[in-house]
């Protein structure tokens, strides 16, 4: 199973009109948001990545060449639609992992092993959305992306529902079924994975993984966010 990671758009809302590289070369721990990304995966076993890249993708190839890859296998794509939704970057990932499931992950969410692990090893066949319940403890709810699940199902996706029980941490096991229904939505225009995500939730396909009290994550997409997730694991937590 490869893991995708999507990193190709502007991160306008963490640089504003100033960002000089893509957000997931930020540093982060001990390398990169998305070098402690790909170790994190790395560490349970995964070893095949798909890299796509658009707004100074050069920065992300060197970048990554320049560590050797890492250790592992990783292949770029190009998505010169990188100004669009990112269902549009997912997609275009599409050949790479041909016809077998995959994993999916931003480039700006860092999430504990464990909870990796616990999606990766699901043994549902359906698309799965690892989820947090825990919505007292987001450090940026209004932020979120909203989830409601009703027994281990997801029944609704959007950033501005009012009624929801979960968050979506960013990690997804995704079937070829997705790039059918994110077919269906281009044509539709709507371009955003939770778009494809609504089209699988029609077809009841869409189950969620719930995440554990021990289990970490968080979303860098604002400086709020990535100065108190630079602190929180500074500080070894």
């Amino acid at each position: 199973m490869k893991v995708v990671i999507i990193a190709a758009g502007m991160g306008s809302r963490l640089w504003g009109s100033t960002n000089k590289i893509p957000k997931t070369l930020l540093p982060f721990g001990n390398g990169t948001i998305l070098s402690m990304i790909i170790e994190n995966f790395k560490i349970i076993g995964f070893n095949k990545f798909v890299i796509v890249v658009g707004f100074k993708s050069e920065y992300i190839t060197e970048y990554v060449v320049q560590q050797e890859r890492f250790g592992v296998s990783v292949e770029f794509i190009e998505n010169p639609e990188w100004k669009r939704g990112n269902g549009l970057s997912v997609t275009a990932a599409r050949a790479a992992v041909r016809d077998e499931s995959f994993i999916l992950s931003m480039s700006d969410h860092i999430v504990s092993i464990e909870a990796l692990q616990k999606i990766s090893e699901h043994k549902s066949q359906k698309n799965l959305l690892l989820v947090d319940p825990r919505i007292d403890e987001i450090f940026d709810i209004d932020d979120a992306t909203k989830v409601q699940v009703e027994n281990g199902r997801i029944t609704s996706i959007g950033k501005e529902m009012k009624f929801y029980n979960a968050v979506d941490c960013g990690i997804f096991r995704l079937t070829k079924r997705f790039f059918s229904a994110m077919d269906k939505q281009v044509h539709a225009g709507k371009d955003s994975i939770s778009a494809g995500i609504q089209k699988l939730i029609e077809t009841d396909d869409m189950q969620a993984v719930l995440m554990k009290s021990h289990h970490r994550w968080i979303d860098l997409d604002t400086p709020e966010s990535y100065i108190y997730a630079r602190r929180y694991y500074d500080q070894g937590v």
